[in-house]
């Protein structure tokens, strides 16, 4: 059955001429003297979502392929919100994020690395947005942020324009990393051909692990055992950048559970390849926040 329906999604293909074009309309949005907020215009379009029979590292919620229509245009953050947009954010409004609030035993703080122990650990309070455990400036991704504290942000960011800030759904995150391409990843199906465009769980993380580089570990060394600065590797073919790598990206979807999970998407420094592939999915709760969880926005005209 799964073999009839890929031949029916390529028969389909060929036949309504499927078209994702690159676009080099770009929108920069500047909230007072803080970074600029700088965005890709995304054409409307269509393409196969998800992950073919053949892809062996893929989880079955990510089967069968399936053609997903774009309907409308919209903006997509260029690069993930910055530890200085956040921040930002956070001065304006005074808020204080899940990773701060939670009083819950066992769920205060957030998620980050212990340099002495050589090893991730959370929830602990000296985890937080502000520090997970490694050294950063105001260009590196923010982290340690939940769904929650994204959807903050956005309606922050809100005041600031005249169009809706939002979190991209995961159709939409998929298409704009898949930037008209149909591979396990952007830049071709093996591992290594992410090279240069994104930071991954390579030799550099297991270095500080104290990991042997096994097979669920990328065979390069990309040079952040951790996060990187926004926009440190090459882009997709459409522009964007650390679509994969870096931190996952929270999207708008919510999976009927209780509670209610929202979806994480592009992989990060962190976890395994299966988890970069421009297919894979990710879950939290609203509240949950790890030192790979980041945020990139959306703007609706």
């Amino acid at each position: 059955m799964s073999k009839l329906l890929i031949h029916s999604i390529c028969l389909l293909l060929c036949s309504v001429n499927i078209w994702a074009e690159a676009n080099t309309n770009q929108f920069s949005l500047k909230v007072g003297a803080g970074q600029p907020f700088d965005f890709i215009w995304i054409k409307p379009g269509r393409f196969v979502m998800g992950a073919p029979e053949s892809d062996k590292l893929a989880e079955a919620d990510e089967k069968p392929q399936r053609l997903v229509q774009i309907e409308h245009g919209f903006y997509l953050g260029k690069t993930t919100v910055t530890l200085g947009q956040f921040r930002q954010f956070v001065q304006e409004t005074g808020y204080k994020t899940d990773a701060e609030t939670d009083q819950r035993p066992h769920y205060q703080g957030g998620h980050g690395w212990n340099a002495t122990r050589h090893r991730f650990e959370g929830y602990y309070p000296q985890y937080t947005w502000r520090n997970p455990g490694w050294p950063m400036t105001d260009s590196f991704p923010v982290c340690d942020v939940s769904w929650n504290d994204a959807v903050a942000f956005c309606k922050w960011l809100g005041t600031k324009t005249t169009m809706k800030v939002r979190l991209p759904t995961e159709a939409e995150w998929e298409y704009a990393c898949r930037a008209g391409t149909t591979n396990t990843f952007f830049t071709g199906n093996e591992p290594a051909s992410l090279q240069g465009y994104a930071n991954v769980p390579d030799v550099s993380l297991r270095r500080e692990t104290r990991e042997p580089v096994d097979a669920s570990t990328f065979s390069f060394d990309d040079g952040y055992a951790f996060t990187a600065p926004v926009g440190s590797f090459k882009p997709n073919p459409w522009g964007l950048y650390d679509m994969i790598g870096n931190v996952f990206q929270w999207c708008a979807d919510e999976i009927p559970e209780s509670p209610p999970q929202r979806v994480l998407r592009g992989g990060c420094y962190n976890q395994n390849i299966e988890l970069c592939r421009c297919a894979a999915r990710g879950f939290g709760k609203t509240w949950s926040r790890y030192s790979y969880t980041g945020i990139r926005v959306a703007l609706t005209p």
